[in-house]
């Protein structure tokens, strides 16, 4: 393990408009640009809507995992219970993956806003949630931790967008009907679950397919390693109150590779986990073509949904339904990904 540091950076000046002056506003975005493109991660502080992603939004979250049985049963995708509608949001059970120790709850946009409706578009299906009665107050804690997660992770693509020097316009558009993700999981102990002597002290090692992540600690656990050299990991710090970025392969892709998507991965688990990444999605029909940046290597355009749906379908508790939303354009992978199911999962 390197004896680095994560940097850890106050972004409060990309949401103070009113007192903030100019030069503050430049080291923010300097200081972002910088760990985008250096590590691919840091940790950022300066939140807003602090009680809305704090210590008791997150335990209220996590009591999802609390439900009888039958009452998570009725919110399982619905190829682990073919009664139910759902099958790309809701709820993945322990054994829908092969370690037999994750278990997980996607939420969708509709917590906050109306879908397109009527759709014919599994990305844009409803979450299924629990009743008002069973967790009286999940569905307005949730709703408020999406809104505050979307936030954070617009004002983060708008200081990109300015050290990238492209319209903002570009990220704005794409993620005003954005389709991103919160994910509820829970892991138990496993200790005997076998670590490849390639990862060293990580399990589960990958790069995020996608944009943008956001994690939050839980009860001041983290547990993530990011590979910060060739052989050399570093532990991320789990402190209440901030949140740890990191970068996907599709913006590193998309920025031309200014922007890193890092290796990253879980250590063992000794004890039960929480965690709850937050990635951030435009939405499906957003064309991604190459930015108009200097050197960027060419690559097919395609829709964002084409490139989530052949993604996610890699990932254990999703393997197999492929076929079940044919692409919408002409899709090949930008990142030709490895075929393995497992290679770039999320394991968080």
């Amino acid at each position: 393990m390197v004896d680095r540091v994560i940097p850890t950076i106050n972004i409060a000046a990309l949401f103070d408009t009113d007192s903030r002056s100019d030069n503050v506003l430049a080291e923010t975005d300097l200081a972002v640009f910088e760990a985008a493109t250096t590590l691919g991660f840091m940790t950022i502080t300066g939140l807003p809507h602090a009680a809305d992603i704090g210590a008791s939004a997150k335990h209220t979250l996590t009591t999802l995992f609390t439900l009888p049985a039958e009452a998570q049963r009725r919110l399982w995708k619905r190829n682990f219970e073919p009664d139910n509608p759902n099958l790309y949001r809701g709820w993945f059970p322990l054994h829908s993956g092969p370690t037999l120790s994750r278990e997980g709850f996607e939420i969708g946009p509709d917590i906050v806003r109306g879908l397109p409706n009527p759709t014919k578009d599994v990305l844009l299906e409803p979450t299924p949630l629990p009743s008002d009665a069973a967790l009286p107050h999940f569905r307005a804690v949730a709703g408020r931790y999406y809104s505050a997660m979307e936030a954070i992770g617009s004002a983060l693509l708008a200081s990109l967008s300015r050290s990238l020097g492209i319209s903002p316009t570009v990220f704005r558009d794409a993620f005003t009907e954005g389709i991103s993700t919160l994910r509820l999981l829970r892991y138990i102990p496993r200790d005997d679950l076998p670590i490849s002597d390639a990862l060293k002290t990580t399990r589960g090692a990958h790069v995020d397919t996608g944009l943008l992540t956001l994690l939050a600690p839980v009860n001041g656990a983290l547990g993530l390693e990011v590979q910060a050299e060739q052989g050399h990991w570093m532990r991320i710090p789990a402190e209440e109150g901030t949140l740890v970025v990191n970068f996907g392969g599709l913006l590193e892709r998309w920025t031309g590779g200014l922007i890193k998507a890092t290796r990253h991965g879980v250590g063992a688990v000794h004890s039960e986990r929480f965690s709850i990444p937050f990635f951030l999605e435009p939405a499906p029909d957003t064309l991604i073509t190459p930015l108009p940046l200097a050197g960027i290597p060419p690559f097919k355009p395609f829709l964002f949904g084409d490139h989530l749906w052949a993604t996610t379908t890699r990932f254990t508790e999703n393997w197999g339904l492929s076929d079940l939303r044919p692409h919408q354009s002409d899709y090949e992978d930008p990142l030709q990904s490895a075929s393995d199911p497992s290679s770039s999962e999320p394991v968080y």
